[in-house]
């Protein structure tokens, strides 16, 4: 067989390695990267798998940030009992377990095989080399992507590998679970002391000490809304801050320019209709790139009329536990950017929220 593009069925680069993509995203820093690093590489153990021993990030999160980063379909191992003969001709066990990889089908562009982590640029020109075939890529969850390699090639897994998959999967036994990341209403509803007066005008956007000083003198949790809409005013495209409850996304306030959009309470947004939300929300972590789901693209539309392919999306977070969401869109190229302002900006807000509910209960003491 004639050895072609180890890339895949597209010519186009990876946009970054892992540990970037984690670093880019918010949810690692470069320390904690640098960490990794070296214990891959002192273990003799692939990046993904260091990542998940090391980190609380756990095998769904990582490969669905893998797949929509890298703008690759999510396979979920789960729903693979046989393979065909041909598939296990292609990579041995020893290999399949090296790489983390196994043969699913063969298509018109490739091979279409599901990867741990298809940011490997090194490991996926030696795997290309390897198969002889261009690789058309899917991501996996690395532990129950080594659990289907020993069920498909109906052999038991080696002591290593059971051992690291025990050391991995308590993290990530339940994807995405929202119960108990649900906020308890009672806590919300005391950052609202008093009720709610004028209705909100934006100012020309504020800096960010006006900002500070507005959370510190916010009287209730509309007060917060009102800093941070006034702070975001002219600085993206579309801001959307909506507040959980019993799992459905309330719509707050939201920006269209340097417009506040009217209607907007009355939005709904259900968090079980969407992967990403319930990452957001469950994970505590930050989204970035363009939104993979139709129906979280329609229910934005609907809402704010959102189109771009540059967006974040960032949990509000009150006594440790995500109680909302920062959508903001932008089509510059500086909103990667200004992630990490995002994330201190939403800090800020919850810290002005639990301050609020202090407030309160010292007030009925």
């Amino acid at each position: 067989m004639t050895t072609r593009s180890a890339s895949g069925c597209h010519d186009e680069s990876m946009a970054n390695n892992l540990l970037e993509l984690l670093v880019q995203t918010g949810m690692l820093s470069k320390q904690r990267t640098d960490e990794i690093q070296r214990h891959a590489s002192s273990n003799g153990m692939a990046v993904s798998t260091s990542t998940l021993i090391l980190t609380g990030i756990g095998e769904d999160r990582l490969a669905h940030l893998l797949s929509r980063q890298l703008k690759r379909p999510y396979f979920d191992p789960g729903q693979l009992q046989e393979l065909s003969p041909v598939m296990r001709e292609f990579l041995s066990m020893e290999q399949a377990l090296r790489h983390r990889a196994l043969p699913l089908r063969l298509c018109q562009q490739g091979l279409v095989i599901a990867l741990a982590d298809p940011s490997d640029q090194e490991g996926l020109h030696t795997l290309g080399a390897l198969v002889g075939y261009p690789l058309v890529l899917q991501v996996a969850p690395e532990c129950r992507l080594l659990q289907a390699i020993s069920r498909c090639y109906r052999k038991d897994l080696p002591v290593g590998e059971r051992l690291l998959i025990d050391q991995i999967r308590p993290e990530t036994a339940t994807p995405f679970p929202l119960e108990g990341n649900e906020l308890d209403e009672s806590l919300l509803e005391e950052a609202e002391i008093i009720e709610d007066e004028d209705e909100f005008v934006p100012p020309p956007s504020m800096p960010a000490a006006g900002l500070r000083a507005d959370l510190a003198a916010a009287r209730n949790r509309e007060d917060v809304a009102d800093a941070l809409a006034a702070h975001l005013v002219g600085q993206c495209e579309r801001m959307g801050l909506f507040l959980l409850r019993e799992g459905v996304l309330c719509g707050w306030r939201a920006l269209i320019g340097d417009r506040l959009l009217t209607g907007f309470t009355e939005v709904r947004i259900p968090v079980a209709g969407s992967a990403v939300l319930q990452s957001v929300l469950s994970g505590k972590s930050p989204f970035l790139g363009r939104i993979p789901e139709s129906f979280l693209i329609r229910k934005l539309e609907e809402s704010l009329g959102a189109a771009s392919e540059k967006v974040v999306l960032l949990p509000l977070i009150l006594a440790g536990r995500a109680i909302g969401v920062l959508y903001v869109e932008d089509t510059r190229p500086s909103l990667s950017e200004r992630l990490q302002d995002l994330q201190r900006l939403l800090a800020k807000a919850g810290c002005a929220l639990e301050i609020l509910i202090l407030k309160n209960k010292l007030a009925r003491q």
